[in-house]
C-alpha cells in the first residue's frame, strides 16, 4: 500500500512539474512569436514608408497609397495583435517622418487614448509640412488642443513655415493663411499654455511669426496676458497693431451690458454645457433669437462663469473655419468686457507710449 502511494505521489509532482513548465514556457514562446510578428509587421512598415511625398510623382504616389492602405487594413484586421507593434514602430527615433504622421493617425484611429493622442502631437510637431496635409495637420492639432495638449510648439513651427496657406473648399475656398491658422491651433490651448508661448514669440526680434503672436496674445483676454501685454516694446511693429495695443491697455472698446436682457444666465449655461457636450443646437437658437447676445452674456454671466466661457471659446475656434473666427471675436469679447479691469495695468507700460 505504501509503494502505491508513492508511486501515486510521484505521478501527482510529475504532474504539477508539467503544469508548472507549461505556465512558464507557453508565455515566452507567445512572447516569441510576438515579437516575430512585430518583426514581420515593422519590416512591412519600412518597406512601405521609405519615401517623402513630397517628392513624389502622381503616380508614384498612388502607388504608395496602394502599399499604405495594405498596413492599414492589417492593423485594423487585428489591432489587438499589432497595436503594441504599431506604438513601438512611431516611437523609434529614427523612424521615416512621414510614417510617424500617418501612423500615428492610425494608432489615434485604433486607440483613442490619451497616451496615443501625445504621441500623435510629437508626431505632428516634428512632421516635415511639406509633406502633410495643412489642413489635417491644422485641425488636429487644434482638436488636440482642446483635449488639454500643449501643442504651441507645432504652432511655432506653423508660424515660421513659408507656405503656411491652405483653402477650404466647403467656405469658398476660404483661403487660411499663417494667422488663421496660428488662431486655430493657439486659440484651442488652454490659455496658462498658449499665453507663455505666444510671449515668447513676441519677445523674438527676428521671428517670422512676432506680429501674428502679438494679435493673439491680445486676444487672450487673462489677467495675465494684460500684464504680458504692459511690458511690450511695440515700437518695431505695424502702426496699426502699435495702435490696438495702446487701445486695449488705455481704452478698450468693452461690450456695454445691456440693461435689459433678452436672455437669462441658466439659458446661456445651457447652451455653452450644451456645446461642451458636443450639442450646438441651443446655442445656434440663441444666436438667431438674439444677434447681439453678447450684451446680454456680459449683463446676467457671473465671474464663476469664465472658466466655462473660456472653455467654449476653446471648442468653438477648433472648429478652424472662418464662422469659427467669428464666433471666437464674439467670446474674446465678452471675455475682455468681464476681465478688463484698470488696476490691472496700473503703473508705467512701455508700450502705452509706442
Amino acid at each position: 500500500m505504501l509503494s502505491l502511494i508513492h508511486e501515486a505521489e510521484k505521478k501527482r509532482m510529475k504532474y504539477i512539474l508539467t503544469i508548472t513548465l507549461l505556465i512558464i514556457v507557453l508565455p515566452i514562446i507567445a512572447v516569441g512569436q510576438a515579437k516575430e510578428s512585430c518583426v514581420s509587421f515593422q519590416a512591412l512598415i519600412k518597406e512601405t514608408y521609405n519615401f517623402k511625398p513630397s517628392k513624389l510623382s502622381d503616380a508614384e504616389r498612388d502607388a504608395k497609397v496602394t502599399a499604405m492602405d495594405k498596413v492599414w487594413n492589417m492593423a485594423k484586421a487585428n489591432p489587438k495583435e499589432w497595436l503594441s507593434c504599431l506604438r513601438a514602430a512611431l516611437e523609434d527615433s529614427g523612424a521615416n517622418q512621414w510614417f510617424r504622421f500617418d501612423g500615428s493617425n492610425l494608432l489615434v484611429e485604433l486607440d483613442p487614448s490619451r497616451e496615443s493622442k501625445a504621441l500623435q502631437v510629437r508626431s505632428y510637431t516634428h512632421a516635415d509640412l511639406d509633406d502633410v496635409n495643412l489642413q489635417v495637420w491644422v485641425e488636429t492639432l487644434a482638436r488636440r488642443g482642446t483635449e488639454g495638449f500643449d501643442v504651441s510648439e507645432a504652432g511655432e513651427r506653423w508660424l515660421k513655415y513659408p507656405q503656411a496657406r491652405y483653402f477650404l473648399p466647403r467656405h469658398g475656398a476660404y483661403e487660411v493663411k499663417a494667422f488663421q491658422g496660428a488662431l486655430f491651433i493657439y486659440g484651442s490651448m488652454d490659455e496658462s499654455q498658449a499665453t507663455p508661448a505666444l510671449l515668447k514669440i513676441v519677445s523674438q526680434a527676428n521671428h517670422a511669426g512676432r506680429e501674428h503672436a502679438l494679435w493673439i496674445l491680445m486676444s487672450q483676454a487673462t489677467p495675465e496676458s494684460l500684464r504680458a501685454l504692459k511690458q511690450i516694446d511695440a515700437s518695431a511693429f505695424s502702426e496699426k497693431a502699435q495702435h490696438s495695443l495702446r487701445a486695449l491697455l488705455n481704452s478698450p472698446e468693452l461690450i456695454k451690458p445691456r440693461a435689459k436682457p433678452k436672455t437669462s444666465r441658466e439659458e446661456f449655461l445651457k447652451a455653452f454645457q450644451g456645446i461642451v457636450s458636443g450639442n450646438w443646437d441651443k446655442f445656434f437658437e440663441l444666436v438667431s433669437e438674439v444677434p447681439d447676445g453678447e450684451k446680454d452674456v456680459v449683463a446676467v454671466l457671473k465671474p464663476a462663469d469664465i472658466p466655462l466661457v473660456r472653455k467654449v471659446r476653446r471648442l468653438v475656434i477648433a472648429n478652424a473655419n472662418p464662422h469659427a473666427i467669428e464666433f471666437y471675436n464674439s467670446f474674446t469679447g465678452i471675455l475682455m468686457a468681464m476681465t478688463w479691469k484698470p488696476e490691472l495695468l496700473k503703473g508705467d507700460a512701455r508700450a502705452s507710449r509706442s
